[in-house]
């Protein structure tokens, strides 16, 4: 290191006593090991800090021996010198009067010197040099004289004209004003070599122009004003001339730029542009690709000329709040709009040609630069109208198959970013300053749309995904307080139209995704509102009377309801398709008009997958009520028919088949969380009697829905269960009764369906356990006796016939009939077993007493003999009496009790009792007469001394006959009083403490009279 300190100071002193010494080879070789130095100073800190110290004793010295005639010396000065001016930490410390000595240096011996290598060597100084811009700002005249000189290439060497147009790509970075300036001056030599026969010339402007663009473009008027005139007299026949050649691409790439220069000139050299037109003419329709893409390329030129634009205030974050608004009236005028249509009219032209891909990609970049360069007009209806829709529309009535993917996506890019008001800037396009549109501009979108969709399967995605788009714009606009009532009813009256003709193109269940989407992205403050309805269609109104009684017109949410029904019945559409969006509809709009106008819809077709669309709606409603309990008597009225409806679907005679399972739980979770019972009763009988008057034999739709209504049964029964069981409710008294007559029909008829499907007898079981536990929570007379009147007419069927029931349903209706019989013993207030109520029974006892299954008869035989065998007068009816005659024989049941008998049964011999049944006026009683004691016999009984009753078997007395209620406060006709009653007294009777009581020689005596009466 201090080797090359010594040596350096060595040398600068040598420098500093030869600079008036002319000895060339000694100089030349100070500079030479100078440079040398200098190189290695790069890795030396304190060896640069030295070269830094001691700039202002060096750069004099170069700046002298630059000039030198010795090519050697002024070579290595320069050299030296451009190492002075570029690096930093030299350059940090160059005062302004050495810049200025060094500048001036530098710009007299590019312009004075003959020598090609010093030239050369000088320029590059300049294109290096890293000189503060103040500096640069008082030279940049005679630095840019001395740039022209070595661009013209006095001395032909291709290397310094590529330094001089590297020292303008230099100093454009340095003083960009300056140089935009003096364009005029420095850029000719430039441009003019597009047109050269020398590629490498050729290629060297075209690259340095692609660097300096922004300085460029769009050029200053001096710069066109140059331009045009060369191209009038030079550069126009010299593309002509490369065309001729063959050179079609370099001609459009000198034509592009040469446009480019002219700017906004060309809009008042009309005739010069005619003239420049006519070479891509002949360009556009070539067959070669590559001549294809490089007029596409050049076309943005033209772009760069004819689109000006004043400058836009608007900033983004305002852009993104308001709609587009034409100020200036830009569009107004026909300079414009002429200017874009003569843009866009080859750019159609290819991409409507049968052309390869690259040439459509590029193609479609151009497009889109003039989109770019629209900057916010782009947003302007004319705009839309001129260059957007028609590219879009050539390019997507295509359709997105084979080659054409990659052109339909770019363009599909660029319509989503429209759609939704977004900027689109990303490595695949040009920047698109989108805003806001007005939902007049809504009727594009759906041409789009309609474009999409008319390629079938194919094109729906795109369609769905712009159409959801679209809408999200139009909600924002919608959302808008100052958006007047008419805009908002002109849309509606666009989008119902559209998805109508949607509807009609044949994309299938695709269409119901746009009902969704639209449903999705539109507020209920606009589809629900009722100030926004909409006249229903005639072909949608057929049969729809209910959904509005007063005119056809309804909210475009019920309209949306409307048509995706519709359409999922002429279709094909799975039905559980549409639980999301039933689902969505049920917590966004009013439930009840959601309801409402999906049960009328399903009333309206008889189709046989309705049955499946009202599963899925049952199963959504389910879920929607689980959180609904707020009473409501519309609410509940509208649910019992939506309820009802696979019965009446029963009845329209459908064939189809039911899955009862899918339908019974939701059907069982509705009814529990409404109060709709009562409406549905007519319905239960509607169908009960429907499906009786068919042949069950023939019955091709099965027992499910007959198990369907035993199901729906069960729910009313467990209604009855979980309501409150208050004395006096006749609400609930008339309710308990309907119930229970249409649970009797339901039976009558699951009787007569067990002969030909004895799986019914499932749900009858579950019938019978339900009703089991029904009859158990009955404690009043009010409940106990009219279940007695209408259930027994179908219990003696079933009780009838156990030939054809399953264990589970003999068990179940055991279980039945003894909580019956037992009901019926702890009834309040007590029933009385009179003549009447046993007249009530008699058809039920008589199937049952003498029954062959000892589970019923047993409970039944007890039963008579607690209640009727402790009566002590009854009126037994016709249909009774044989049974009764068999089981009083046998001695498992009691008639009426006896009040007064003078002989007992172990006195009396079997072979000589004669039993006579007779009806007595006031009581039934069998009375037993003995034949052998007949003669004679009532003058030998002894009287009894008559004995008085004490209150309390005078109470009994008058409770066994009906008269009042017993101690215990049990009603009239009830036997509760033992023999134990009666011992406060003489167990010994007299036969006047009863006037119903006659002796045995009286009755024996009327006997033989042939008296029947008493």
């Amino acid at each position: 290191m201090a080797d090359f300190t010594t040596q350096y100071e060595e040398l600068k002193t040598l420098l500093s006593s030869c600079a008036n010494i002319n000895t060339k080879s000694e100089k030349s070789f100070l500079y030479s090991t100078l440079l040398q130095l200098q190189e290695h100073s790069t890795t030396d800190p304190s060896l640069l800090q030295l070269l830094a110290d001691s700039s202002h004793v060096l750069l004099p010295l170069m700046a002298n021996d630059i000039a030198h005639d010795d090519e050697e010396i002024a070579s290595q000065a320069l050299k030296c010198m451009g190492f002075m001016i570029y690096h930093p930490s030299i350059v940090s410390g160059i005062s302004g009067d050495d810049a200025d000595m060094v500048l001036s240096s530098l710009q007299k011996v590019i312009l004075s010197t003959r020598i090609k290598s010093v030239c050369n060597i000088g320029v590059w100084c300049i294109s290096v040099q890293q000189l503060n811009p103040l500096f640069l700002n008082a030279h940049i005249e005679s630095l840019v004289r001395a740039i022209v000189h070595a661009l013209d290439n006095p001395t032909g060497s291709l290397s310094t004209t590529f330094e001089a147009m590297q020292a303008v790509m230099k100093l454009e970075t340095q003083v960009n004003e300056k140089m935009r300036a003096t364009s005029s001056l420095w850029g000719p030599p430039i441009y003019r070599r597009l047109v050269s026969a020398d590629k490498r010339e050729r290629d060297m402007s075209e690259r340095c122009l692609q660097k300096i663009k922004s300085l460029i473009c769009p050029p200053p008027s001096e710069l066109s004003k140059v331009v045009i005139v060369d191209v009038k007299r030079k550069l126009l026949p010299a593309m002509e001339e490369l065309l001729k050649q063959g050179m079609k691409i370099q001609a459009m790439q000198a034509w592009g730029w040469y446009t480019r220069l002219i700017g906004s000139c060309a809009i008042k050299n009309r005739h010069l542009i005619n003239q420049l037109l006519k070479v891509p003419e002949q360009t556009f329709s070539d067959s070669d690709p590559q001549v294809k893409i490089a007029s596409q390329t050049a076309w943005e030129a033209l772009i760069d000329a004819l689109v000006i634009l004043p400058t836009q205030e608007s900033t983004t974050e305002v852009a993104a709040q308001q709609t587009y608004e034409d100020k200036n009236g830009i569009f107004e005028t026909n300079r414009l709009t002429k200017s874009i249509k003569l843009i866009m009219t080859p750019l159609i032209g290819v991409m409507s040609s049968k052309c390869d891909l690259s040439v459509h990609l590029s193609c479609l970049n151009t497009w889109n630069y003039l989109l770019h360069k629209l900057d916010t007009c782009v947003n302007h209806p004319l705009a839309i109208k001129t260059v957007l829709e028609p590219m879009l529309e050539v390019v997507f009535r295509v359709g997105p198959d084979g080659k054409n993917i990659w052109s339909w996506n770019f363009c599909l890019d660029i319509i989503d970013s429209y759609a939704l008001a977004r900027k689109l800037d990303d490595e695949k396009h040009y920047s698109i300053k989108w805003m806001p549109w007005n939902i007049g501009q809504f009727d594009f979108f759906v041409k789009m749309v309609g474009i999409f969709i008319s390629h079938g399967e194919v094109g729906c995605d795109a369609a769905l995904k712009i159409f959801r788009a679209s809408l999200k714009s139009v909600q924002l606009n919608l959302s808008r307080s100052s958006v007047p009532f008419s805009e908002i009813m002109l849309f509606i009256n666009n989008i119902i139209p559209c998805l109508q003709k949607i509807s009609e193109s044949g994309i299938g269940q695709t269409f119901l995704d746009f009902i969704e989407i639209a449903t999705e992205e539109l507020q209920p403050s606009i589809l629900g509102s009722p100030l926004y309805k909409t006249k229903l269609d005639t072909k949608y109104s057929e049969n729809m009377n209910e959904l509005n009684e007063e005119n056809s017109s309804v909210s475009p949410v019920v309209y949306f309801i409307i048509l995706y029904f519709h359409d999922i019945i002429s279709s094909t559409s799975d039905a559980w398709k549409m639980s999301k969006y039933v689902t969505f509809l049920l917590k966004s709009y009013d439930s009840y008009d959601i309801l409402h106008t999906l049960t009328c819809l399903l009333y309206k077709f008889s189709v046989p997958d309705c049955l499946n669309y009202w599963i899925v709606i049952a199963n959504c409603l389910k879920d929607y009520m689980d959180g609904k309990s707020e009473p409501d008597e519309n609410w509940d009225l509208l649910v019992s028919r939506f309820l009802a409806y696979p019965f009446v679907f029963f009845s329209l005679g459908s064939e189809k088949n039911l899955d009862r399972v899918q339908i019974v739980q939701p059907w069982k979770s509705i009814y529990m969380s409404t109060k709709c019972s009562e409406s549905l009763f007519p319905v239960f009988d509607r169908f009960l009697e429907d499906y009786s008057k068919i042949d069950p034999t023939e019955n091709t739709r099965g027992y499910d829905y007959l198990s369907l209504c035993g199901d729906a049964i069960i729910c009313v029964l467990e209604h009855i269960l979980n309501s409150s069981n208050n004395v006096g409710d006749h609400e609930r008294v008339h309710f308990t009764k309907t119930s229970l007559q249409c649970t009797a029909r339901y039976l009558s008829v699951s009787y007569a369906e067990a002969k030909s499907n004895p799986q019914i007898l499932d749900t009858t079981s579950r019938v019978f356990s339900t009703l089991s536990r029904v009859v158990k929570s009955f404690h009043f007379e009010d409940d106990i006796i009219p279940f007695v009147q209408i259930i027994s007419d179908p219990l003696i069927q079933w009780l009838s016939d156990f030939e054809q029931q399953h264990k589970n349903t003999i068990h179940q209706l055991h279980q039945l009939w003894i909580s019956t019989l037992k009901c019926l013993q702890t009834s309040w207030p007590p029933i009385n077993f009179n003549s009447t109520f046993l007249k009530l029974q008699a058809t039920l006892l008589e199937t049952t007493l003498d029954h062959p299954n000892n589970p019923i008869s047993n409970p039944t035989i007890a039963f008579w003999n607690a209640t009727y065998g402790q009566q002590v007068k009854l009126d037994y009816p016709q249909n009774l009496l044989p049974v009764l005659d068999k089981l009083s024989r046998n001695g498992k049941i009691n008639l009426c009790k006896k009040r007064y008998s003078r002989t007992t049964d172990d006195t009396v011999d079997p072979q000589l009792k004669h039993k006579v049944t007779t009806t007595l006026n006031r009581c039934g009683k069998r009375v037993e007469a003995m034949v052998d004691q007949v003669n004679g016999s009532g003058s030998n009984v002894p009287k009894r001394k008559k004995l008085e009753l004490t209150e309390h078997q005078k109470e009994v007395r008058r409770a066994q006959q009906g008269k009042s209620k017993d101690c215990e406060g049990r009603g009239p006709g009830v036997r509760t009083y033992t023999s134990a009653d009666f011992s406060q007294g003489n167990q010994d009777e007299s036969q006047e403490d009863s006037q119903d009581v006659r002796n045995v020689e009286s009755i024996l005596e009327m006997l033989k009279k042939g008296d029947k009466t008493f």
